[in-house]
């Protein structure tokens, strides 16, 4: 039988959560990039919300400046 006491129960607790919290914002950037890519919509909140990449968003300034917008 393994004992641990509670102060290693914590600390092991912790790890575990600070894991979780990094596959989680590992998942999120895996899922914005791929609505990056595909120009669908994050929902969040009932809320639609379209990511746009560097490229796309410089492109889009540059055609306002064109248009003097």
């Amino acid at each position: 039988m393994v004992r641990i006491n509670e102060k290693q129960m914590q600390q092991a607790l912790d790890i575990q959560y600070k894991k979780g919290v990094e596959d989680g914002i590992k998942l999120m950037k895996q899922r914005m990039l791929l609505a990056c890519e595909n120009g669908t919509p994050i929902e969040i909140g009932g809320r639609a919300f379209f990511v746009r990449g560097d490229l796309q968003n410089l492109r889009d300034i540059m055609d306002d400046l064109e248009k003097g917008v």
